[in-house]
């Protein structure tokens, strides 16, 4: 199962290359990576889902980054320090151009963390930016970043898209159609903006301009080409018609592993599949009908019989112990004495009949693309016809369905136009708050974009604002443990698993390794081409 060459080579050429030789210097070496959807947009403020990032962190670049250990680098800013509890210093680099062979500035910089803060934007970060009272230039090339109060999560947003810096001019120059595939982005990034046949691919070039001169780039073009069917993008694979993809279908790893020229990295993440409430509707905004399918659901029959080694069983917690960090003993204790509902049918017919809706309801759960995902959906149809709940499944396509999930998508009193979704969630950086914070907090303040259960609770809130300052990791786990004792309580989620991710390359490639932030770090300037 060989590689296809995506662009024309001579026949001469093929030959070579299938014979195991090297690519000529002149010849256009090609990357093709399957995405399971389109992306939402060419803008980082809006590059915060597993396709449109792989995307545009190629094009933009923020301030830091993480490395392959989770450790925050250099990157646009060449050092950083916290000079108080509230005070961040950023020295920002002064020989960075962009892909126009412009330099950036100052005022690029602030400018484009300034659109998260612009409600009118509806950028997707927003909500790293409640705690920041102020950017100001301090220097020549320094930036002071000025929080309301203490927090223990601010050090890691500069390493996220919320910091990646676009050209000011560009975005002026394409204010009505920038980010969009006749507009497109201009960043730093050591790849360029071509083409955007929307449903189909995405072709980016390799930056000529490129400002850091030491990174040698081995792929001059990248193609990512959408692939919404699993069954398809796993056939892509076998015959080599693309190279790469971050979207492996868990539940066809056995084909995949099958197919010598292919290598699948497998790591736990901090991740989670959940299945949220829609807590503004009828009827799920009855806790009694929420604790009524909690209870209904068998994670460990999940686990079992469908997830198996693509993950981890699901607990009262939005993430596994990959972010228990140096609080392991104290959140494995509060798994083992936290009050949350377990599966029971007889005591989820109990709460279903305490509801306002005894005799059980018709509902719909949207869903994407996903097979596993369609699975656990199917099981959970099932199980809720024990207790009297007719589920209609809805598939909608992957970028649809972040659409969804992020609130994109109104009814006509302007909430969240589904009942359940099931979705998931990767953890933002390295905190135990990564997962709480995002999918939990913030609703009644408007900040609350990824709380797909449109969970509202000023008590928790306040809990996590108090958690956020503290920066002694007991006080904190002590206050988050708090917060998720409300959450249980008001059961808006059913944590169904924790997923293992899995990437898959093919072998004539090299120089990616697969950990916890590659949300942030999926460089593909650093691949290679295997000798």
């Amino acid at each position: 199962m060989r590689k296809r060459l995506v662009l024309a080579l001579t026949a001469l050429a093929t030959a070579a290359l299938l014979a195991g030789t090297a690519f000529a210097a002149d010849e256009d070496t090609t990357l093709t990576i399957a995405l399971d959807s389109d992306i939402v947009a060419l803008d980082p403020i809006y590059a915060y889902d597993f396709t449109t990032n792989p995307v545009v962190n190629q094009i933009t670049q923020a301030l830091l980054q993480f490395d392959v250990n989770n450790e925050l680098q250099p990157l646009l800013a060449s050092s950083w320090e916290q000079a108080d509890d509230t005070t961040y210093v950023y020295q920002i680099r002064d020989d960075v151009t962009f892909s126009d062979g412009t330099p950036m500035t100052m005022d690029d910089v602030i400018f484009s963390m300034e659109r998260n803060m612009d409600p009118e934007a509806g950028s997707y970060l927003s909500w790293m930016f409640d705690n920041v009272e102020s950017l100001e230039q301090t220097g020549d090339w320094e930036l002071t970043v000025h929080l309301k109060e203490p927090s223990a999560t601010w050090q890691f947003v500069p390493g996220t898209t919320a910091c990646h810096v676009i050209s000011k001019a560009y975005y002026e120059e394409h204010a009505g159609n920038f980010g969009m595939a006749d507009g497109g982005l201009m960043g730093t990034g050591p790849y360029v903006y071509e083409s955007w046949s929307a449903g189909q691919e995405i072709v980016l070039k390799k930056n000529e301009n490129y400002w850091d001169k030491e990174q040698e780039l081995a792929l001059d073009t990248l193609v990512y080409k959408i692939i919404t069917d699993d069954t398809t993008r796993v056939m892509a694979l076998q015959t080599g018609e693309v190279d790469f993809t971050t979207s492996t279908p868990a539940d066809m790893l056995e084909v995949l592993h099958a197919v010598e020229e292919l290598e699948i990295q497998d790591i736990a993440l901090a991740g989670v599949t959940y299945l949220a409430f829609n807590t503004e509707r009828e009827p799920f905004n009855d806790v009694n009908v929420r604790k009524a399918i909690t209870a209904a659901i068998d994670l460990d029959a999940i686990q079992e019989n469908i997830v198996r080694e693509a993950g981890q069983v699901g607990t009262c917690l939005p993430n596994n112990s990959t972010l228990f960090a140096g609080d392991e003993e104290d959140w494995n204790a509060y798994l083992d004495s936290a009050e949350h509902v377990t599966y029971d049918v007889e005591q989820a017919k109990a709460y279903l009949a305490e509801s306002a809706y005894p005799d059980g309801f018709p509902c719909t759960m949207v869903i994407s693309e996903n097979s596993l995902r369609y699975s656990i959906a199917l099981y959970i149809q099932e199980a809720l016809k024990a207790i009297g709940i007719e589920v209609e499944l809805v598939k909608v396509s992957a970028d649809e369905h972040t659409a969804y999930q992020f609130g994109d998508i109104l009814d006509e009193e302007g909430k969240r136009d589904y009942d359940m979704i099931m979705a998931g969630w990767e953890a933002d950086y390295p905190d135990m708050s990564g997962n709480i914070e995002p999918l939990l907090a913030g609703y009644n303040t408007g900040a609350g974009g990824s709380n797909a259960a449109a969970y509202a609770n000023d008590a928790f809130d306040d809990l996590l604002r108090q958690a956020s300052a503290i920066t002694d990791p007991v006080e904190r786990t002590k206050l988050l443990c708090q917060a998720m004792d409300l959450a249980n309580a008001d059961c808006p989620y059913v944590f169904l698993t924790y997923p293992n991710k899995q990437v898959t390359c093919n072998k004539k490639y090299t120089g990616f390794t697969l950990n916890s932030s590659w949300l942030w770090n999926l460089y593909f300037k650093d691949f290679t081409l295997t000798e």
